[in-house]
């Protein structure tokens, strides 16, 4: 008697393998020193790739590359004694397009961002303390960006009574 699996792989999830491929892409852009220039994503990458991570990639990069500034800036607001530039390049790609997706991807809502940006923190994250640093600093900066998204609504208080 044969065995067959009792469930397959899921596909890659389009989005979350785009994000990948944009963290790396990242991480060498800064790596040369924000190098003008069309950085292609490596075949080895693409290979096995979900039809349009590729095209999602480039332009999430195309996108954080664009509002460099600007994004180092609200994740600089948001670091606690520290300063984006004193970041290891891993957790500088992840922190940019976190923060990219929650400034200018209006269609991504802010908690899938934080929660894509701390999974590649856990996955590709410089120490055991990124996630936490990119949780931290995504959610400030979706607070501050989208708080009807992100905040919850206060509970009705109950009517008090009187004895």
């Amino acid at each position: 008697m044969t065995k067959t699996p009792e469930s397959q792989p899921a596909a890659p999830d389009l989005r979350r393998s785009a994000r990948i491929v944009a963290v790396q892409s990242l991480y060498c852009w800064d790596l040369c020193r924000h190098a003008e220039g069309e950085l292609p994503v490596p075949p080895d990458l693409a290979d096995g790739m979900p039809a349009g991570s590729a095209t999602l990639a480039y332009e999430m990069v195309a996108g954080v590359r664009e509002q460099r500034t600007a994004i180092d800036g609200a994740i600089d607001a948001r670091l606690d004694n520290w300063t984006v530039g004193r970041l290891a390049a891993t957790d500088r790609a992840i922190l940019r397009l976190g923060a990219y997706e929650i400034l200018y991807r209006a269609e991504t809502p802010p908690r899938v961002a934080i929660n894509e940006a701390v999974e590649l923190a856990k996955q590709f994250g410089s120490d055991g303390k990124t996630a936490r640093l990119v949780n931290g600093v995504l959610d400030r900066l979706a607070r501050d960006h989208r708080p009807n998204e992100v905040r919850k609504p206060k509970a009705a208080s109950a009517p008090e009574t009187t004895a």
